[in-house]
């Protein structure tokens, strides 16, 4: 992770930034001015873009404590139904018992009236009641036939007490499980709320550095609006020199007629070229530079612009632009300038370079572009 920037340096972007804005409402601009605020800007820039990394990244952490949420939700939840149907499982079993100690009550009571008749002998009692055949009698002796039915009776008590055996060990296996899906279901929710906090922490965290992400933007655009502010009263400056002649239009990269020398941007110092390139690079603040050395002339940056993600276009625009291809109307290299104006007739004014092959700046007002042969606007 990149380190964050510090927070000398946030106030220290500020200031800057409010000393430019008053320096260009007060003080006459200077070169330095200008130098600072690019300067201040791209640091500004550079500064945005890490806080956009460190929330994308932050992004990416909150994704992934979210999958463990819902992951821990679905195991959560499946806890939770197998904690009901062990619930059932164990309600089920307890009214089986039940039902058991019933039957085992009803046998006992049965076992007892056994023995009561026993003891009853001659009387009306339970052996009178159920079997009054004087045939039974004489089949077996009354000792017999009450021991068969107390060992009918034993028996039936016994698999009762067995099954209850059986369903009481049911029961307490299940009373196990439950008691271990409990703990489980302490342990799933004790983790889904602790992840929870962290997702809390994390997106308070990615909204401040959001925010701080949009204070760095906003002051890219304040600095952006200083430069052209400076840049403006630059220019304004500049344009007190005497137009047509060499260092006009407060170009500076001069150098005499025949002399070929290149500028930063890979073309020719005082040519129309050079000078369209100072233009945009230093007073509006773009980036343009030669993509293509030994193919920069005036006719061929269409190609430029296409390059640098320019578009081109047609329609003219004040600070644009403005390329003529190569013709007899221009020359065999074509021919660029600025747009400073545009007229509702169609006409344009420009500031350019060496028209007249002398290595001087001039502005041309009411132009008609297309007395310079075919053209197209780049911006």
């Amino acid at each position: 992770m990149k380190k964050p920037y510090r927070l000398n340096f946030i106030v220290s972007l500020i200031i800057l930034a409010l000393c430019f804005c008053h320096g260009v409402s007060i003080f006459a601009a200077t070169q330095q001015d200008l130098n600072n605020a690019k300067a201040a800007q791209q640091q500004a820039a550079a500064a945005a873009k890490a806080k956009a990394d460190q929330a994308a990244q932050i992004q990416g952490q909150i994704s992934v404590i979210s999958g463990q949420i819902n992951a821990t939700q679905s195991a959560l939840d499946q806890t939770n139904g197998n904690i009901a149907g062990t619930q059932t499982t164990i309600d089920d079993l307890t009214d089986q018992i039940a039902a058991q100690e019933s039957k085992l009550v009803d046998e006992k009571n049965k076992l007892d009236e056994v023995v009561s008749s026993w003891y009853m002998e001659g009387s009306s009692g339970f052996f009178q009641t159920l079997f009054s055949s004087k045939s039974l009698s004489d089949m077996v002796s009354k000792q017999q036939y009450y021991d068969s039915i107390k060992q009918q009776v034993t028996n039936t008590m016994d698999q009762i007490n067995d099954l209850k055996a059986q369903l009481a060990a049911q029961k307490s296996d299940q009373q196990t499980k439950m008691a271990s899906l409990q703990s489980l279901q302490q342990q799933q929710s004790s983790y889904k709320s602790s992840v929870e906090n962290q997702k809390s922490l994390q997106t308070q965290m990615l909204n401040m550095t959001l925010a701080q992400q949009q204070q760095y933007l906003a002051l890219v655009a304040k600095l952006q609006n200083d430069i052209s502010h400076i840049s403006a009263d630059l220019y304004a400056q500049r344009m007190k020199s005497s137009p047509g002649v060499a260092g006009a239009l407060g170009y500076q990269y001069m150098q005499p007629p025949n002399v070929y020398v290149l500028d930063p941007w890979n073309f020719y110092e005082s040519e129309c070229t050079g000078y369209a390139a100072w233009y945009w690079n230093d007073v509006l603040g773009k980036h343009w530079v030669n993509t293509r050395p030994g193919s920069g002339s005036a006719w061929n940056w269409p190609a430029l612009a296409s390059d640098q993600g320019y578009s081109v276009s047609q329609t003219p625009r004040v600070g644009a632009i403005i390329s003529w291809q190569a013709s007899y109307l221009s020359s065999d290299w074509g021919h660029v300038a600025i747009v400073q104006a545009v007229h509702s007739d169609g006409t344009i004014d420009v500031s350019e370079y060496n028209w007249s092959y002398n290595h001087g700046g001039d502005i041309k007002t009411n132009l008609n572009p297309s007395s310079r042969g075919p053209y197209s606007y780049i911006y």
